[in-house]
């Protein structure tokens, strides 16, 4: 190793810890077999998080499950009507082989199975107070789909799944209820200027900041999904129509571009 090398700095604000082997097991059973909430999960983070809502983003050798769990039992895309939209249903007994990453998360935690479900981590927010650059902060992507009923729609059921036909044509299936993209001008208090207020279908996502010792350069070390939502984009930043500069107002969204700001 050369003698210049180091380790890459570790990120502020998240505390990732290894997951026992028969913690591993018990997401597995929860989630595939049972198909009842992630106790692991609900067991992670901070006191009063217990009971909130759960998702399932399972990659695979062929293919995708994904999962929404409101409250007390699953739904997930490889069964009926989605099946086949879907990875097979995983049978942790037999073949977890197929997995490749499965990602169980909520808003104050996020559970990683590795390739094979050999090990697995979780990752909370860490307790503490950091200086403003250093803060996690919240940011949320749009999913993409055609808009109209015809290509993208929400499923009948009592827990949240839609069913998108992107622009490659392929249909994807998403544990949320689906809001095609739009988008209203929101008049700014300066004359002349107007911000984009953006509505979709968002996957939600808190990023996590490192310090290089060496060089003092700071960027995203680590990020965990937080949700799938539905509705006004839930976060910042805001940018202006016409020039795409951010509006660095207190707008719906820019308000909640850091977590700890929320």
């Amino acid at each position: 190793m050369s003698v210049h090398a180091h380790e890459p700095p570790a990120p502020a604000g998240v505390d990732v810890g290894p997951l026992p082997p028969e913690g591993v097991e018990e997401v597995l059973t929860d989630v595939f077999v049972r198909g009842e909430r992630c106790r692991v999960l609900d067991a992670a983070g901070p006191p009063g998080t217990r009971g909130g809502p759960q998702w399932l983003l399972a990659e695979f050798g062929d293919g995708r499950i994904t999962g929404s769990c409101p409250s007390g039992r699953w739904r997930r895309s490889d069964a009926p009507p989605t099946a086949h939209l879907s990875a097979p249903s995983l049978d942790p007994r037999t073949d977890r082989w197929r997995v490749l990453e499965v990602l169980v998360f909520g808003p104050h935690a996020q559970i990683r199975l590795g390739e094979g479900a050999d090990a697995g981590w979780v990752a909370t927010d860490a307790p503490g107070d950091l200086p403003e650059w250093l803060r996690p902060r919240d940011r949320s992507f749009l999913l993409q789909g055609w808009v109209g009923d015809a290509d993208s729609r929400t499923l009948e059921g009592e827990v949240p799944l839609s069913v998108t036909r992107e622009p490659s044509g392929a249909e994807a299936v998403l544990p949320v209820a689906w809001t095609g993209f739009s988008g209203r001008l929101r008049t700014l208090p300066e004359q002349g200027r107007g911000a984009l207020e953006s509505t979709g279908t968002w996957l939600t996502v808190r990023e996590y900041w490192a310090c290089d010792p060496v060089t003092g350069a700071v960027g995203v070390a680590f990020h965990r999904l937080t949700g799938v939502c539905a509705g006004t984009k839930p976060t910042g930043p805001e940018f202006e129509v016409g020039t795409g500069d951010e509006t660095g107002t207190g707008g719906p969204a820019a308000t909640r571009g850091r977590a700890g700001e929320r």
